[in-house]
């Protein structure tokens, strides 16, 4: 038995005009057309056995018939009222299989067949379009089976999605102001949460999401100017991102004017310099197996007061001249002042200091990984087996 199990008497009404793809459905009862609403999914009998084709109401009209006659004679000569044309045009989107080869309620957004006249039209409600919407959103088997909530056309009727689908291909929540965005992906992480397996990181642009709470959720935050002075690191949710993290086109877009005619030199130094001290750093903790592989944009931590003491040497150098005794400017020689200033103004700016004020717990190259594992682990991932949901605060 497949999830239609209509019995005639249910019936809204009955097909009176076929085309391609749309079709036209009497109704006779009052009572039964006010069911029906525009937009509304609706079952049609198909021609072949064990199938229903699927449509959606599109236009509904009650009218007189064009005849232009109001009252019918009868055989008895009395005038008796014609009955009103309850219409309603329905377009078809496809076809429901009982069962194809093993699988059982299949759907095809293709029409294997057209109704035939006076075949029954049934309203696609309550617990049938709950039925049929997991059919279309492939909610079977053992997986995650995340209900939503219900549908706006039928409350009835509840929403769910096919979790390792959604986790497993790109999806988007679209929608107008207002019309629900946050809470629908704030009632998916609730849902989420409650899975074994859960892990999942959500990042908060505005905030929104701190009033998720329980012990599935971890909520963390990127280190403003008030955690700078507390030392407040990742065991009390607190993120810093450290500059050595950056890689080099990061570097040269936050540190270098592309219109300054020295730009390309200011680069190429920046890059010789910071690839110096990532191998100071290296070379002091002993990380041989690093060193033979490493570039500028290996994650390696370094100190940034070396790189600029360095440029500073460079802007202010001078070499033996052509004479004896005598000395002329270097070949970088006040070519680098405008990049140091840029350097030492970000360093202050205690708006970026969970970029370049980091705490020295995240001066350790071991501290990526530890980061890495507190974001993106699973379940078990922190110290009290806690934290499926992450929630970055921005």
């Amino acid at each position: 038995m497949g999830i239609f199990d209509y019995q005639d008497n249910e019936a809204l009404g009955r097909i009176i005009a076929v085309d391609s793809a749309v079709v036209v459905v009497r109704v006779d009862e009052l009572e039964r057309l006010k069911r029906v609403q525009v937009n509304r999914l609706v079952a049609l009998q198909s021609s072949k056995a064990g199938q229903h084709l699927i449509g959606v109401v599109s236009r509904i009209t009650r009218k007189a018939p064009d005849a232009g006659v109001e009252l019918d004679q009868e055989a008895d000569g009395e005038s008796v009222e014609l009955p009103e044309n309850n219409l309603v045009r329905v377009s078809l989107i496809g076809t429901l299989i009982d069962k194809v080869g093993e699988a059982r309620d299949v759907f095809r957004r293709t029409l294997e067949t057209v109704p035939e006249i006076d075949a029954n039209c049934f309203a696609l409600e309550g617990d049938r379009l709950t039925r049929f919407m997991r059919v279309i959103s492939n909610v079977v088997g053992e997986g995650p089976q995340l209900e939503l909530g219900h549908y706006t056309l039928d409350e009835d009727a509840i929403a769910y999605l096919n979790g390792n689908r959604l986790f497993q291909r790109h999806a988007i929540v679209v929608g107008s102001t207002g019309s629900g965005k946050s809470w629908t992906t704030a009632r998916l992480l609730d849902q989420v949460a409650a899975l074994n397996q859960a892990n999942a990181i959500l990042f908060d642009v505005h905030g929104e999401y701190k009033t998720l709470e329980g012990d599935e959720f971890r909520h963390f935050r990127v280190a403003g100017p008030g955690d700078l002075d507390r030392g407040s690191g990742l065991d009390d949710g607190v993120l810093y991102l450290p500059y050595w993290l950056l890689g080099y086109e990061a570097m040269v877009s936050l540190f270098v004017d592309r219109s300054d005619q020295n730009a390309p030199n200011q680069a190429m130094l920046m890059a010789r310099c910071i690839t110096e001290a990532k191998r100071a750093y290296l070379e002091a903790g002993k990380h041989a197996d690093i060193l033979e592989n490493f570039t500028v944009d290996s994650p390696v931590p370094f100190d940034l007061s070396a790189v600029v003491g360095e440029l500073e040497r460079l802007d202010t150098e001078r070499v033996e001249g052509a004479k004896a005794g005598t000395t002329k400017a270097g070949d970088f020689n006040g070519k680098l002042s405008r990049l140091i200033a840029r350097f030492t103004s970000k360093r202050l700016d205690r708006r970026l200091g969970f970029l370049f004020q980091p705490h020295d717990e995240c001066m350790d190259i071991k501290w990526l990984a530890t980061m890495t594992h507190r974001l993106i682990g699973g379940r078990g991932s922190q110290a009290d087996e806690n934290g499926g949901i992450k929630i970055v605060d921005f």
